[in-house]
């Protein structure tokens, strides 16, 4: 009897975690991985350049490995942080199962930042993350906080992009998330586990003009 209650039970969490695996999917969000970095007090040296954001300091950084990366300075995403297990670029496991402060709070950024891949003879690339094994995000310090401790490094994530004007949803699950994701777009950030990355590498021109949250010339 009770190995067959055993049977039922770990069958049922499995289908739990195959439902909320196929809501997160259906509601725009992909798994990721994310890092965290110190935008420094100046966001304006950051590789786009603005001095304020509609977030605030919860910003992130794109990779120069990504799909859209000329195209990505203002726009928004609504990021949570993912129980899982993750790998690294180099293919170490960590395990992230139980890293989340609440997988339900989202916080929204924008993304003002680039991460580097790899250059010859720049200390600023980051190979660990920054080179397209997987969807990451690199966060700020103030965005990451909100979702795990910052001690961990390296989380899974969810993440979908957004309309800038969400921001006051951010945590409510109800903002619309824009035409501009790229379902196959590889997403990866400067940062470390546990390091701080760096607020700009020099050589990306940043857009001017536009509006938040749309892509701009």
């Amino acid at each position: 009897m009770t190995n067959s209650i055993l049977r039922v039970a770990s069958v049922a969490a499995v289908l739990a975690l195959t439902f909320l695996g196929s809501a997160s999917a259906d509601a725009g969000w992909i798994p990721a991985r994310s890092t965290w970095f110190d935008i420094g007090p100046d966001l304006s040296k950051a590789n786009c350049h603005y001095s304020w954001t509609p977030t605030g300091r919860a910003v992130g950084a794109f990779s120069d490995q990504m799909d859209g990366f000329s195209s990505s300075c203002g726009k928004c995403y609504e990021v949570k942080c993912r129980n899982s297990q993750i790998t690294d670029g180099y293919g170490q496991s960590m395990d992230r199962s139980n890293a989340c402060f609440d997988e339900s709070k989202s916080v929204i950024i924008t993304i003002a930042d680039a991460c580097p891949c790899r250059y010859p003879n720049n200390e600023y690339s980051n190979q660990r993350w920054c080179c397209g094994d997987m969807n990451h995000i690199d966060l700020s310090r103030e965005a990451f906080e909100q979702i795990a401790d910052l001690g961990l490094g390296v989380i899974g994530l969810y993440m979908r992009e957004v309309d800038c004007g969400a921001t006051a949803n951010a945590g409510s699950g109800n903002p619309t998330p824009t035409s501009h994701y790229s379902a196959g777009a590889s997403q990866q950030q400067s940062g470390g586990s546990g390091d701080e990355g760096w607020g700009g590498w020099g050589s990306w021109t940043p857009k001017k003009g536009g509006r938040w949250g749309r892509h701009r010339v």
